[in-house]
């Protein structure tokens, strides 16, 4: 009975959103400007059709970089060396796994690397998320084709 009424609630909710950027801070994101000197750049994004309704909170190294709906996508100026990028699911709070960690970067100064953010299902209706490394172009391709999120941290 409990399963039924979650499953019919996830399918009632539809899409899950997220605090969007500006126009102007999307395009600028899509420039692709390379980093200060001596800094990285992450570029983290989502563009599955599975898991649309679940939202995935993204943290850098324990601090939070923002959250990620479909279809969206953050850049993030770092500084150079490792990086564990892990999400959290956070509405599903009572079924939610610790954050799973998601991917390992080590950036050299200068470095722009883009991570396709992907749902992993875990226990019934408890999705957990996976990144992956991605080339340059498809990455490039995703950002291009999707819409900037809002960062931790900063306003529109």
């Amino acid at each position: 009975m409990l399963g039924s009424l979650m499953a019919a609630s996830i399918l009632l909710a539809g899409c899950a959103t997220v605090p969007m950027a500006g126009a102007g801070a999307d395009a600028e994101g899509k420039r692709f400007d390379p980093p200060a000197p001596g800094r990285s750049v992450l570029y983290l994004y989502r563009s599955s059709i599975l898991g649309t309704e679940a939202i995935f909170n993204v943290a850098d190294n324990q601090q939070p970089i923002g959250a990620l709906a479909d279809k969206t996508w953050i850049r993030v100026d770092v500084s150079p060396g490792q990086h564990v990028i892990t999400c959290a699911v956070p509405s599903y709070a009572p079924l939610t796994q610790n954050p799973a960690q998601a991917a390992t970067v080590n950036l050299a100064p200068g470095e722009t690397r883009f991570l396709e953010v992907d749902v992993w299902p875990g226990l019934p209706l408890n999705p957990r998320c996976t990144a992956t490394e991605v080339g340059a172009d498809k990455g490039r391709a995703a950002v291009a084709a999707s819409n900037r999120a809002m960062g931790a941290g900063w306003s529109n």
